[in-house]
Order: C-alpha cells, then sequence, then structure tokens
C-alpha cells in the first residue's frame, strides 16, 4: 500500500505523534481505538493528569504508522483536538492530506550553532566554519569561504558546543554543497563511523526539547483555560 487516508486506519493500530514546535520535538505513542468519517481517536494523552491541548497555531503535527517489513506511513500537517464520546475523552486526529510511504526516518538533526573549523579534501583546504546541524548519521556547516571539493572528499570538524561544554572532532564524506542566500556555502556531510559521545549529546539534547515541548503545550492549555 503506497497511499492510504488516516480514517483507513483500524482498531488497535499502534502509532507514533511526532509534535514540532520552536522548543523542539516530541513524540507520542498511542494505539487507535477506532475511527469514524474519516477521523482516528485514540486515548486523550495527558501530562500529569491533564489532557493536552495540540490545537495550537504554532505547532506542527504529524502521524507515522510503522508497520513490520515494510516502509512506514507518514501523513503531515495533521490536527488533533480533544472530544468526548460515551463520557470518555478522545483525541480526535483529522488530516486533509493522503498519507505516504516514507523511507525509515532519517536521523534527528541537532541544530548547534557554534563555530569551529574544517578541512577538506586530499590538500587539506583549511577553513572557519559555523556547525549548523549534527545527527547520528552526518553533519552540516556553513562557511564564507567556497572550496572546490566534490562528493565524496573527506571532511574533518573540530568544535566546542558552548551550551554543554563539550568537544567534538567529527569526520565524514562531502555529500553537497550549496550557495545560501546570504553569500554562504552549506557544506552537507555524512558519516561512515558511529561516535559514541555524539549519539549521547543528541539523545540529551532530545530530551531537553521534549521537556520544552511538554511545558509550552501545557502553558498553552493553562492560558486557554484561564481565558474561558
Amino acid at each position: 500500500m503506497g497511499i492510504m487516508k488516516i480514517g483507513d486506519l483500524e482498531a488497535n493500530q499502534k502509532i507514533c505523534i511526532e509534535v514540532i514546535a520552536k522548543a523542539g520535538r516530541k513524540e507520542y505513542e498511542a494505539i487507535t481505538r477506532f475511527s469514524e468519517g474519516g477521523v482516528v481517536f485514540i486515548d486523550a494523552i495527558r501530562y500529569k493528569n491533564q489532557v493536552i491541548n495540540f490545537m495550537q497555531a504554532d505547532i506542527i503535527l504529524n502521524v507515522i504508522y510503522p508497520r513490520e517489513g515494510e516502509k512506514p506511513i507518514e501523513w503531515r500537517d495533521c490536527l488533533m483536538k480533544v472530544v468526548e464520546y460515551k463520557g470518555k475523552h478522545y483525541h480526535a486526529i483529522i488530516c486533509k492530506k493522503v498519507g505516504v510511504e516514507v523511507n525509515r526516518r532519517t536521523s534527528v538533526r541537532i541544530f548547534v550553532g557554534d563555530p569551529g573549523s574544517a578541512m577538506i579534501g586530499e590538500q587539506r583546504t583549511s577553513l572557519s566554519i559555523t556547525v549548523k546541524d549534527v545527527s547520528s548519521t552526518g553533519f552540516s556547516f556553513l562557511s564564507t569561504k567556497k572550496v572546490d571539493a566534490k562528493p565524496g572528499e573527506s571532511v574533518r570538524i573540530s568544535f566546542d558546543e558552548k551550551s554543554h561544554h563539550l568537544h567534538f572532532d567529527l569526520e565524514g564524506k562531502l555529500v553537497r554543497t550549496k550557495e545560501e542566500d546570504d553569500g554562504r556555502t552549506f557544506y552537507g556531510c555524512k558519516m561512515e563511523s558511529e561516535y559514541r559521545a555524539l549519539d549521547e549529546y543528541i539523545a540529551q539534547r532530545q530530551r531537553e526539547q521534549a521537556q520544552h515541548v511538554q511545558k509550552q503545550l501545557i502553558e498553552r492549555a493553562k492560558e486557554n483555560f484561564y481565558k474561558k
């Protein structure tokens, strides 16, 4: 199945709800209870026994349906509102877009924004950079200096992550370059080795982002409650 509507989900299917906000992103696991009129219903998601309000203008909500042995199905830009049915609260998930098969989601990218240095290619051309983001499989950076490098050439970057007082030396292969509107050059790289310290850092940043998102959702829910 390549394309399906969210209302096609049957009961008792495990899904993942991805919430993206300014503070970061958080995922909630849920089980579909029933579908009706093209809408999927799940048990209301709560935090400290309080139903979370996902009807906020500044968040993006995606739903992922993992399938064993097949590519997951993803619905983007969904809405999720609280409803009461037969005396019980549910979150009703609505999506105008059809779901599509996606490759297993790429590693989560964590924004860094700290300065560093890079060496590219056999000539080991050195340049000052701003590290844009990192993931468990790659990294990207920006520089005012454009290097005539081809995809596949070796890249090494070194930088201090200021907010957590960490130092990283990462190596990878150049995948692509692109000129930005501000005149800087973007360099995207993939790593062929694993870095345990980097994975631990990414996991920590994800936990921090999830906490921020949770706090933001709860604070908005309280604001809406007191406005009533």
